[in-house]
């Protein structure tokens, strides 16, 4: 019920934040402008 719907949008939550970082980190090496 509603607490499973909550954890589980947490874990959407985190899910999209770790693709998205991953997402950015494709993109900055495809563009060459690294960190490192």
């Amino acid at each position: 019920g509603f607490w499973f719907a909550q954890q589980g949008s947490i874990y959407v939550f985190v899910v999209l934040i770790f693709y998205y970082a991953k997402k950015m980190g494709d993109l900055d090496k495809q563009f060459d402008v690294d960190e490192e």
